[in-house]
Order: C-alpha cells, then structure tokens, then sequence
C-alpha cells in the first residue's frame, strides 16, 4: 500500500515547508549601473568650456580638477555625478535645449568638430553662449569654400537637409576660370561621373560678367542627343577665356561635389559660395559670423 506523501517516512519528522517568498520587483535588489561616462575633453566641450582644442589647452595646463583632484588626461572618464571644475570655477552641465545656427563660413575652416591635427573647425566660431551639447554642422564645404552652413544639434533635421531623399536645394555661387559653353552646362544638367558616383545639377545660370565671357548668357537644358547632332566647331573647343560666374542648384552633398563637377567639364573653381540652403539665404551675414535661427528660418532651411 503507498504512503501518503503527506505522511513522514517510518522513523522520520516532517519537516516545515519553505515558504515561497514573493517580492515587488522594485524591492528585488539588481547589481548597481554603471553611470555613463564621456572623456573629460568632450564633457567640457559640452559644458561650454569652449572648443576641443581650448578645452584640451585647459586639461593640459592643469586648469581643470574632477571631484577636487587637478586632471590632465584629455580621456579622463567623467559621468554626470562627478564635480568638474576649470580654474576653480564650477562647469555648468551640459544645456539641454535645441539650437539652429546660421555660420557665413570663411576660408580655412573645416566642417567638424574637432581635427586631430589641430586645424581650426567651424564649431571655433561659434560663440560660447551657443555652444550646447551635440553640436554637428549640418552637411559640409570644404576649406576653401565658404558662405551658408547651418549647425544644429537637432538628429532629425540634420538628416532631412543633409539627406538626398528630402530633395533640399542648395544654391552656390561659383567663378569659374572660363565660361562654360552651352555643350558643358547642358552635360552638368544631365550628370557627369565623379567621384563617388553620377552628380547632376538641378540647373546652372549665368550671374554676371567676368573680364571676358561668352556672349551666351542664358541657361540652356540641350539633351546629349541634341549636342551630338550639332557639336562645336574643333577650332572653337577650349578657345573661350576669362572668368565667369554661375548660380548652381544642387539636391545632393557628394564630397566636393561642385568642384568636380566644373572639373569633369574642363574648369577650375576660383571661388565657391554657398548662398541658399532650401529656402533660407545667407543673406547680410558678415563673415565668420554666426546666429541663431527661428523656428520659422529652421522650418524654411529644411524644405524646398
């Protein structure tokens, strides 16, 4: 006959049951996180300390401490909870709050945040008051371009101006060192091989009157086919001189993209602007000079 289970075995004592304990899950204990931490270099970037290379200046010569303790490693790992201070003073946490800013880039500047080489960025003419947590330029122009360049800490708007899908329209204003001809403008428009893939302009205008140019003022769309069926007299190829300037229209951000352009169709870029970015303009903006944009101007930079 089969025992009970409830029944102690012969000679044996039951033994009380152990209770199931049951706890909330904010009472179960985990192990503690780990505070995110940043390098002491970008932390004070952040703080408005000023640019990376300022910021590296001061870690450098001793001028910044972490929870009372004099720091001069440039990654030096910081969370929020540590105290940092720069020449005694306390540094501000980083400000949350979303900023639109409109450079007029000069030459010499580079489109980052910081260069390990030293050379001076764009973020170095921004203002510290401005200066907040994230700060990206929005799309680029190479050193010796300049003009219309926004910078934003906004992930979303940077991907909708920078991004070809989002179609923004962005407006230069390029000397060249001779004029095109309308066989050149009309190959622009229909996309010429660079690098990085087909670049195509949205249109190219004439501006204004070098010290010599072509009496061709006009803009032209002529297809290749059409171009083929009238092409330029051998002695007339390559003969016109003189600088001439153009507005160019652009949906696209390839890496140099107007300069190639001009050079696939045998010019040289003597100066580059960018003077439109969807429908903002630079406008009167001195140069190396930088503001804050409404929401009305940011809304308007990141459509058409």
């Amino acid at each position: 006959m089969e025992v009970p289970s409830s029944l102690p075995p012969p000679g044996g004592v039951i033994l009380p049951a152990t209770p199931c304990l049951c706890y909330p899950h904010s009472m179960v204990s985990s192990p503690p996180s780990r505070t995110p931490s940043m390098p002491l270099v970008k932390r004070l970037v952040a703080g408005g300390a000023g640019s990376r290379r300022r910021a590296a200046a001061l870690i450098i010569e001793g001028s910044v401490s972490v929870n009372g303790q004099p720091a001069t490693n440039l990654n030096h790992p910081v969370s929020a909870s540590d105290a940092v201070s720069v020449s005694g003073q306390p540094l501000a946490q980083a400000e949350k709050r979303t900023v639109y800013l409109l450079l007029n880039k000069p030459r010499g500047y580079l489109c980052a945040v910081s260069d390990s080489r030293g050379r001076p960025t764009v973020l170095d003419l921004v203002p510290d008051a401005l200066r907040v947590a994230g700060l990206v330029p929005v799309g680029r122009l190479d050193a010796d371009s300049t003009g219309l360049l926004l910078l934003s800490n906004d992930g979303a708007f940077v991907e909708r101006v920078t991004h070809p899908r989002y179609g923004v329209v962005k407006e230069y204003d390029v000397l060249l060192d001779r004029a095109l001809w309308p066989r050149d403008q009309a190959r622009l428009l229909d996309g010429v091989e660079i690098e990085g893939g087909l670049a195509r302009a949205l249109s190219v205008s004439p501006m204004g009157k070098g010290p010599s140019r072509h009496p061709s003022t006009s803009p032209v769309h002529l297809s290749p086919r059409a171009e083929a069926r009238h092409p330029l007299p051998s002695r007339e190829r390559g003969s016109r001189t003189g600088e001439a300037r153009y507005a160019v229209e652009l949906a696209e951000g390839k890496k140099r993209e107007v300069r190639l352009m001009m050079r696939a169709v045998g010019r040289r870029v003597l100066r580059l602007t960018r003077v439109r970015v969807g429908g903002l303009r630079l406008g009167r903006l001195p140069s190396g000079s930088v503001r804050e944009l409404s929401a009305r101007e940011a809304r308007k930079a990141s459509h058409g």
